[in-house]
């Protein structure tokens, strides 16, 4: 039995070196070198070629080697096979998500870049801080669950949304069409962490931001897919949202020509507000195999027909 590595566009030797440690007498392959097909019984994937799976024959579960699973759900041939998928969406993940969510929103509530501005000018100009702004949070899963609760915790308002109308029991949820509308018009930050599914794509749009506060921020860390780019430049040139944040894009890199780049509303980084911790990894990973093998599904397992 063998597990199989299939990443294309990383380097997989580190998180192999770290499984084998976790897992002595696993035979641990790394795509494209994967061997005799028949051997493999569980593969780790990340943007993997879309005819891999149809060549293993006796595989037995899949994780996804990041939060996102749309690569999973994008693949006929897995659907077709009926075997369990889990994520990796670990604590970590979640906690680290959280603390760049709450950086940024803390520096733009409190307006950092100003004092930054005032220094280079030699000017001495105390902020008084605006109220405690309203966090509105799309998405109640572990990352958006872990968030909502950490803002919570700092004695921020939350308020979440999430398509099964349930969160962590502290939170007050919203959910359906109404629910959405009602916490994006009370939300002074409206931050994105639902999964990419066919019901959530370019959830981020017109309609939405229409429902915004003036004066509002957009933050979006779910998926490039959630947001109507030409929506969010429309927007912005209205005040809803005064700022966007974002951290994921429909195409990365980002395109050199892209008017994202250069517009003074928008805040942009290179998908990096969480990443996936190699020893966080590799220990879910060894324990999904060691489930696997015990005729048991992998950590974070997923309904591929939900998407999430």
């Amino acid at each position: 039995m063998a597990l199989l590595i299939c990443a294309p566009d990383r380097s997989n030797q580190q998180l192999a070196h770290d499984l084998s440690e976790r897992l002595p007498n696993t035979d641990i392959r790394i795509w494209p070198e994967i061997g005799r097909p028949e051997d493999i019984v569980f593969a780790v994937l990340w943007k993997h070629p879309k005819d891999l799976l149809s060549q293993l024959p006796n595989l037995k579960a899949v994780s996804s080697l990041g939060a996102g699973i749309e690569h999973l759900v994008d693949d006929p041939t897995l659907a077709s096979k009926a075997v369990p998928v889990g994520r990796m969406a670990g604590p970590k993940l979640a906690l680290d998500m959280a603390t760049w969510l709450i950086g940024r929103v803390v520096a733009d509530w409190r307006v950092f870049d100003e004092h930054t501005h005032h220094q280079s000018q030699q000017r001495w100009v105390p902020e008084t801080p605006r109220a405690t702004p309203v966090i509105g949070i799309l998405g109640m899963g572990q990352m958006g669950g872990q968030a909502a609760l950490s803002f919570s915790q700092l004695g921020f308002q939350v308020l979440g949304f999430s398509q099964s109308g349930h969160g962590p029991k502290t939170i007050p949820v919203w959910s359906g069409d109404a629910g959405l509308e009602h916490v994006a018009s009370q939300s002074d930050y409206l931050i994105c962490l639902l999964p990419l599914t066919p019901q959530t794509q370019g959830i981020l749009n017109k309609t939405l931001m229409a429902s915004m506060k003036a004066g509002s921020v957009l933050i979006n860390v779910g998926r490039g897919g959630h947001l109507h780019e030409q929506d969010l430049l429309d927007a912005l040139s209205k005040g809803k949202p005064r700022r966007a944040i974002l951290d994921v894009f429909q195409q990365e890199p980002l395109p050199a020509h892209h008017p994202f780049w250069k517009h003074e509303q928008i805040v942009i980084s290179p998908h990096c507000a969480s990443i996936t911790d190699p020893q966080e990894a590799a220990e879910r990973l060894a324990q999904s195999y060691e489930a696997v093998l015990r005729g048991e599904p992998p950590l974070g397992e997923v309904d591929l027909a939900l998407g999430y």
